[in-house]
């Protein structure tokens, strides 16, 4: 099937789909490294988050690298902005801030 017709047929019904890929690489049986590529938004969170806390309540470290994300909504920054304490974020877009303004 042709992409521009399925993206004709999901903006003529008005729905949109979260396009999210996450690849899970353990360093050793205490770390991970969790790679994402496409986009972080409202409906891409609740998957992120779930792998996130799955490796976080068995005590790893997680480094999350976001090398492969290419677009990143305001409800995805707030949502890093709140991970950063609990993992390392690597390769953060240069259009991303996670700092807050005074």
């Amino acid at each position: 099937m042709d992409l521009q017709f399925f993206e004709k047929i999901l903006w003529q019904k008005k729905e949109y789909v979260s396009m999210i890929h996450i690849k899970e690489s353990f360093l050793d049986e205490d770390s991970i490294i969790i790679e994402v590529d496409g986009v972080l938004d409202l409906g891409s969170i609740p998957v992120l988050k779930g792998v996130c806390e799955r490796h976080l309540d068995e005590e790893r470290k997680v480094l999350l690298d976001l090398e492969g994300v290419v677009h990143i909504t305001r409800e995805g920054r707030g949502f890093l902005y709140g991970l950063q304490q609990k993992v390392s974020i690597a390769n953060l877009p240069e259009f991303v801030k996670l700092e807050r303004k005074p």
